[in-house]
């Protein structure tokens, strides 16, 4: 049965209720190896915008349509301080200052009556984060005790997932389903040639916990394995956008594996 859609919970658009809430967090936007030679055009939260890295090796994130005439910039040209605009070459710093309008009369102070649209951005462990919010209100970064934790060895990566972005809250929080939908599909045991492995198609015993005054919630599922070993799983997640699991193997000699996530929406109503 498939319920009415609740456009107050999955639409994301500028204006939106869920999406204004969603501005208020740090939202990782693309990966730091996508930023090259050209801007890269991006869509988040309903917004058209542009990720770059300027030549000094700041990155940026500006509204995709240039303040004059509208022109992509994605197809910008990066300086070392910005993107200079590919149809009539108006510079905009990263910061979204206007720093040079070709053709206006040296006295003109058509740049400084104006900014373009730019969003505060950092890097962090090969992911670029943009805060979309008022500008007043800039949360601390939520993830770093988990990027910070001791020889960590993290990888960056970067999956589409063509639904609404709180179907994807669910479904990480739904640790049953691994049991029937994944099987054997996954390969958990340590130092396993087995074709099989039975790590997700035996049911485990299950705990659910709320946390942050109800807005998230942990679990933790532990099945017993062969060779006397316990495999415990342990997820979180933090509304609107974080989550984590953890992996370890009990009675084994093998390290945990954690997987940290951020999730965002791309466009207006998915």
């Amino acid at each position: 049965m498939v319920p009415p859609e609740d456009a107050e919970l999955t639409h994301t658009g500028p204006g939106t209720p869920c999406g204004e809430f969603m501005r208020k967090y740090w939202l990782p936007v693309c990966l730091s190896d996508e930023l090259a030679d050209l801007p890269k055009a991006i869509r988040i939260l309903g917004e058209d915008l542009v990720a770059f890295r300027d030549g000094n090796g700041d990155v940026g994130v500006l509204h995709k349509h240039c303040s004059h005439r509208g022109t992509s910039l994605e197809y910008g040209i990066v300086t070392d301080c910005g993107v200079r605009c590919c149809y009539h070459g108006w510079l905009i710093h990263r910061d979204g200052t206007i720093l040079e309008t070709s053709g206006e009369p040296p006295d003109s102070r058509l740049k400084d009556s104006f900014v373009h649209g730019a969003y505060p951005t950092f890097e962090r462990h090969g992911l670029v984060f943009a805060y979309m919010g008022p500008p007043d209100e800039i949360p601390p970064f939520p993830l770093d005790e988990q990027y910070q934790a001791p020889d960590t060895v993290t990888k960056a990566y970067d999956i589409w997932r063509p639904c609404n972005w709180l179907q994807i809250q669910d479904n990480i929080m739904d640790h049953l389903h691994g049991v029937f939908l994944h099987g054997s599909g996954l390969k958990t045991v340590p130092n396993s040639d087995a074709e099989e492995d039975p790590t997700f198609s035996i049911l485990p015993v299950l705990e659910h916990f709320e946390v942050d005054g109800g807005h998230g919630m942990i679990y933790v599922a532990t099945r017993r394995m062969p060779d006397d070993m316990i495999w415990v799983r342990c997820a979180q997640a933090v509304l609107p956008t974080v989550f984590q699991a953890g992996v370890l193997f009990e009675g084994a000699d093998q390290e945990g594996i954690r997987r940290v996530g951020s999730c965002r929406s791309t466009t207006t109503a998915a």
